[in-house]
């Protein structure tokens, strides 16, 4: 499966901790479903094993979807607005230029065949139903598989009701292996297979209840587990079961049960965990949750206990992170509302965000520069938790708080991407602050930039504009040096760099008095752009050597340092065009290797598609036609998601659709897409070999076995057999190629001699498609020819 990655695993399928136990025919019905529907919800209670099931469906389906399967965790998203960015974000799309995420998604999805897993919907009914309503629209060969507590009520919706396990078979099975796994050596007999089925009745086959009930077998014997079960359930029931719906009636009675065996300390830490939105490491939790009658320095010992009832998973991760299940974490919150003391961990929680942020931004260029962006992408949802909380808040001194967060947090709007989401909460924080001060001036600095790297240069001049006008007022020379930067910029943007260059020139120099090492390295990587793009070397090496010196005492520093470096190359590749300069492609090519690395320490995809594309410029001017058609096809991969090929700078263009032009006249149609089709399907780690390698065709890929292949006794093919669909899938066996089914009868389509024009007709799909099979097949099986095919032996 090709996922994407924003300094995060995001869009991959979870790895499944513990073992999957029934649901097979649910399972062949989904299957079935996924066949013919195009959306299909399943729906039940919380704890019933929705997302469980939807996981599993999802690996044994991936198969038929040969643009993969892509995972969007939804449960701790909570504003509508930002669901559209959620999902681009798991597709692995940033958002670079001016474009609505939803626009994003629609340009990418339209021709892809996916299936798209929506997980915990229901808190987002509205939006969930409205945005996959009109992504079924636009993306014809994207299926969505969602799961929420109701349903969507989309038209075309497939509902497939989960019920809990039956109790006399399944569940039982479930309590069984997760008995065996709290109590080893337990073992289902005929002895006591009566007390397991009452237990197994009693929570009514809700998955998580026995789950939760289980643990108790380390402190009580199973028939102790049984009697104290349901007499704890009678009592909370009053003996009424048709009261309340009965499925939800028992899982809540079931995880008051399990509150009721913690001691006052698991609870206190139970109910206070849930102000994070997603997963936490045991420092956070120490952090955030520490206090009062339950001191940081006891946290652990409350987590592990915590732990070993099953109320918090720990993942499989290294070093060590912990999550509430949605139920329970919801459940925390209510007892924590209760307790009075939700404010207080909310505003610590708002503080732990806080001072993560703060060390990612001040000192930017540091060592530690690429593991603390890391950190804050793997804590997104709990910023924007904290930020939901703040910006815009009625209280002054919180939406203040809110404002410096979103500013601290330009760091990784940029970085990782997502730029129209930062662009909002800035826009959003500054309309509640609108009293002069540093941290407002600040805050109209990181939108400028954000809306300059938009596109939405208009807005930027007005931001601007106001951050000169603020920093005059309250006599900040900082201020008005990032201003008169950022003017630069927008003077660059705009072609006029005599006021470009006189502005950064200023900038520099106050940088400089100020001793303001962040601010001028920065500005010297900008600069060195401007200098690049038309040419002007030695300029470019000028201004970027003083960005470089700036970073030595930073030796690990990634994301100003490549990009000096980049744009370098950058300017000598303009000179060398421009004025017929020697160029050094052994040279060029290890400088350029140096940066790429450095990009993909940081997954920061604008710097490694402008790198690959010189590196496939220079390839294309020394005649290594292939290898010039292979990097654009990995740096178009870069560019389908961030929405345009080098966002558009005609001045960059010019020389990609020269070098495309001339790789394509020498190679010829068919041998040049095949080649761009192979960089295309790389995945990073792969770019990045063959992008330092020198080698003219990149590396094989070996797609990975997916659950749904048909292999062994489930081939529908005969043993033996000599002909020529034989012989394709055998040739796919032996490369480690692992074509779908669909793949697997177009290569037969070829063995017996079809064009691809007549293999459409015969599968009566368009000519695109089947080119587009075609290409997917040669790809995977690591041939250079369709008739390659057709000889196999």
């Amino acid at each position: 499966m090709r996922l994407g990655s924003v300094g995060e695993r995001v869009g991959e399928l979870p790895l499944e901790i513990t073992g999957f136990v029934g649901r097979e025919q649910e399972l062949r019905e989904i299957a079935t479903l996924l066949a013919k529907a195009r959306l299909v919800s399943l729906t039940g209670p919380g704890g019933v094993g929705k997302t469980r099931l939807a996981l599993r469906a999802a690996r044994a389906a991936h198969s038929r979807f040969p643009d993969g399967v892509c995972f969007v965790e939804l449960s701790s998203l909570r504003d509508p607005v930002l669901l559209p960015h959620t999902v681009a974000a798991a597709l692995g799309l940033s958002e670079q230029g001016d474009r609505d995420p939803m626009e994003l998604l629609a340009a990418y999805l339209s021709e892809k065949r996916l299936l798209l897993v929506l997980d915990t919907c229901e808190h987002l009914l509205d939006a969930c139903a409205m945005h996959v309503d009109l992504l079924l629209r636009i993306a014809p060969g994207v299926t969505v598989l969602a799961t929420s507590r109701q349903p969507l009520d989309v038209p075309g919706e497939f509902v497939f009701p989960i019920t809990p396990l039956p109790t006399d078979h399944e569940a039982v099975q479930l309590f069984a292996e997760r008995a065996a796994a709290v109590t080893p050596g337990f073992v289902l007999t005929d002895a006591n297979r009566a007390d397991v089925t009452a237990v197994c009745r009693w929570v009514e086959g809700m998955p998580l209840a026995i789950e939760l009930a289980v643990v108790r077998l380390r402190a009580l014997s199973l028939g102790e587990l049984a009697a104290r079960l349901q007499g704890r359930l009678q009592a909370l029931t009053g003996g009424r079961r048709a009261a309340v719906p009965g499925h939800h009636r028992t899982l809540r009675a079931t995880i008051d049960w399990s509150h009721d065996l913690c001691s006052p300390r698991e609870q206190t830490l139970w109910r206070r965990l849930s102000v994070f939105a997603g997963g936490f490491d045991a420092e956070s939790a120490e952090t955030v949750c520490g206090g009062g009658d339950l001191p940081a320095e006891d946290v652990l010992e409350q987590l592990i206990g915590l732990v070993d009832k099953s109320v918090v998973l720990r993942t499989d991760e290294e070093p060590a992170r912990y999550r509430l299940l949605d139920t329970l974490r919801e459940y925390g919150a209510e007892r924590l509302v209760g307790s009075g003391e939700e404010r207080t961990y909310r505003l610590q929680h708002l503080a732990y965000c806080e001072r993560l942020a703060e060390r990612a931004d001040s000192p930017f260029h540091s060592d530690a520069q690429a593991p603390l962006l890391t950190a804050v992408g793997r804590r997104l949802q709990d910023f924007r938790l904290a930020l939901e909380h703040t910006v815009g808040a009625e209280d002054p001194a919180l939406a203040l708080r809110g404002l410096v967060l979103a500013t601290r947090l330009w760091t990784h709007w940029l970085t990782a991407g997502r730029l129209l989401e930062g662009a909002r909460w800035l826009g959003d924080a500054l309309a509640k602050v609108e009293r002069d001060c540093s941290e407002r001036l600040e805050a109209l600095h990181r939108l400028a930039w954000l809306l300059m790297c938009l596109g939405r240069h208009e807005e930027a001049d007005t931001r601007v504009a106001q951050a000169l006008e603020t920093a005059d007022r309250i006599e900040d020379e900082r201020g008005t040096a990032y201003a008169i930067q950022y003017r630069g910029c927008l003077a660059m943007l705009r072609g006029r760099m005599a006021e470009c260059h006189r502005d950064f020139d200023e900038a520099r120099r106050r940088f400089r008095k100020l001793g303001d090492r962040d601010g001028l390295a920065i500005a010297a990587f900008e600069q060195t752009f401007g200098a690049a793009v038309v040419g002007d070397a030695a300029h470019a090496w000028e201004i970027s050597a003083e960005g470089l010196a700036v970073l030595d005492e930073a030796p690990r520093e990634c994301w100003t340092r490549s990009y000096c470096l980049l744009y370098r190359q950058l300017a000598l590749w303009k000179a060398r065009t421009r004025e017929g300069a020697e160029s050094d492609p052994a040279g060029m090519r290890e400088r350029l290797g140096e940066t790429v690395r450095l990009k993909q320490t940081l997954d920061d995809r604008l710097g490694m598609g402008i790198a690959l594309e010189l590196l496939a410029w220079y390839a294309e001017e020394e005649g290594r036609h292939e290898r010039a058609a292979a990097l654009m096809g990995a740096a178009q991969a870069i560019w389908d998601r961030l929405g345009g090929a080098l966002l558009g700078a005609e001045i960059l263009l010019v020389d990609h659709r020269a070098a495309a032009a001339s790789a394509r006249a020498a190679l010829g149609d068919t041998a040049y897409d095949r080649c761009h089709a192979r960089g295309a399907a790389l995945d990073p780690a792969l770019v990045v070999t063959f992008a330092v390698e020198d080698r003219d065709t990149p590396p094989r890929v070996t797609a990975r076995p997916s659950a749904g292949d048909i292999t062994g006794d489930g081939s529908p093919y005969a043993p033996g057999r000599t002909t020529p669909r034989g012989k394709a899938r055998a040739a796919a066996g032996r490369t480690g190629g692992a074509l779908t089914r669909r793949e697997r009868e177009v290569a037969a389509l070829v063995a017996e001699g079809l064009t691809n024009r007549e293999i459409a007709e015969r599968l009566v799909v368009s000519k695109r498609t089947a080119d587009a099979h075609v290409e997917h097949i040669l790809t995977k099986l690591g041939l250079t020819s369709r008739t390659q095919i057709t000889g196999l032996e």
